[in-house]
């Protein structure tokens, strides 16, 4: 009898943990995850403030179609003509302007994207020290190293959903 009582209880419990959970979970379902798609600006020519090269303008056009069925909410880039030159395509195919952002104020940067875009998708264009260093500042974490000088190729998706542990999925393009 005691057995039969504590196995009901027991059972009434976890079923009751489950439903709590599966409470939250539609509660805060997908519409509030926040999704920062992180690029560094395509292959560049050399100078101060240098435009992209062939390579790159390649690059800026592939990332557009990449972005095609993706709804954007917004477009940031920094104030280089190679990062605005990245945007520009995905920007203009998205009928979005591109917001300028400072490299030098990522951590401020990363907090109001967090507190404007919830539950929105944001593409934000850097560069080889600030495209990890933002998805570090997003994720709360220090996982994600500089990339090369060399490599243009590191597109970052990072999800911060409402409950649970932000995540970066790393591609190439």
């Amino acid at each position: 009898m005691r057995l039969s009582f504590l196995l009901l209880f027991t059972g009434l419990f976890l079923t009751s943990c489950t439903t709590g959970k599966k409470t939250a979970e539609e509660k805060y379902s997908q519409d509030d995850v926040s999704t920062f798609i992180l690029v560094r600006h395509a292959e560049k020519d050399y100078g101060r403030d240098p435009i992209l090269i062939k390579k790159g303008i390649e690059r800026a056009e592939r990332l557009k179609e990449i972005m095609k069925n993706t709804s954007l909410d917004a477009v940031y880039s920094t104030n280089t003509k190679r990062t605005q030159q990245t945007a520009a395509p995905t920007a203009t195919e998205k009928n979005l302007n591109i917001i300028p952002y400072s490299a030098a104020e990522l951590q401020e940067f990363s907090k109001n994207l967090k507190r404007l875009y919830k539950g929105k998708t944001v593409l934000v264009v850097g560069h080889s020290n600030t495209t990890p260093a933002m998805a570090n500042y997003l994720t709360e974490t220090n996982e994600h190293p500089r990339f090369s000088e060399l490599d243009y190729t590191n597109l970052y998706i990072v999800t911060l959903p409402r409950l649970g542990k932000p995540r970066v999925l790393k591609l190439r393009y």
